[in-house]
């Protein structure tokens, strides 16, 4: 402790406090900028123990804003507020129809919607598992519009996660909620969820999100193969 007391009181005699704050801000920021100060902050305190390796904030931000790009061309998307879970709300629509000569005279048509909540979580549990299939349902079900030329509406829950609970993903492989509307006369409306864990790059779905879940699988495979890639260059 003397040796130490020694070296700093020497130092603040021949230096100004003023240069010592600037020297050591100087290496502050030269280690921030570094390669390994990166790849320290990609990695949660929970790396190593059994579980490999766990990418944190970081790629979860990355993935978010790719895959809302993604999204982009093909849904009209309305942003959450950063302070929230709720990171986006993704609107897609679309009509089909067939008619004779004029498109006054329709054979049929039918219509097609989804609106698709982007969560982003550190951790999915139960409790926040809960908290999602009910935002999405409370948010989602009074936009669904059922008349004769509605086929249906998904109301679709994406989260994004550093690490997920095994209770929760096997609750969220249960998860339905579907509603038909006049024996389906009028459509239907499907609830379907996906959880893409980051900690082990698994996607699980519920039943009705199987098929979303194979389309999302390939997107994240390649925006982290992307990430991986950048990683190295830098």
């Amino acid at each position: 402790m003397e040796i130490c007391y020694i070296i700093l009181n020497n130092l603040f005699t021949i230096f100004p406090f003023s240069f010592l704050k600037f020297f050591l801000n100087f290496f502050r920021q030269l280690f921030e900028k570094s390669s390994l100060f990166r790849l320290l902050s990609t990695l949660s305190p929970r790396a190593g123990r059994g579980k490999g390796w766990f990418y944190v904030t970081s790629l979860r931000q990355t993935l978010e804003e790719r895959l809302l790009t993604i999204f982009s061309t093909h849904y009209d998307i309305e942003r959450g507020s950063d302070d929230s879970a709720l990171k986006a709300c993704c609107a897609f629509h679309s009509r089909e129809s067939q008619y004779v000569l004029s498109k006054k005279a329709e054979l049929w048509a039918a219509e097609h919607h989804e609106y698709l909540y982007l969560y982003s979580l550190s951790e999915l549990n139960e409790t926040a598992l809960e908290d999602v299939c009910r935002q999405t349902l409370e948010l989602g079900t009074p936009l669904v519009k059922p008349h004769a030329q509605h086929m249906y509406t998904y109301l679709t829950a994406l989260v994004l996660c550093d690490q997920a609970d095994k209770q929760a993903l096997g609750a969220l492989i249960k998860k339905k909620h579907r509603r038909e509307f006049k024996l389906s006369l009028h459509g239907w409306m499907e609830f379907r969820i996906a959880a893409v864990d980051l900690s082990t790059g698994e996607i699980t779905t519920n039943r009705a999100g199987k098929a979303f879940g194979k389309d999302l699988k390939r997107m994240v495979e390649r925006v982290i193969a992307n990430y991986k890639g950048e990683e190295k260059t830098q």
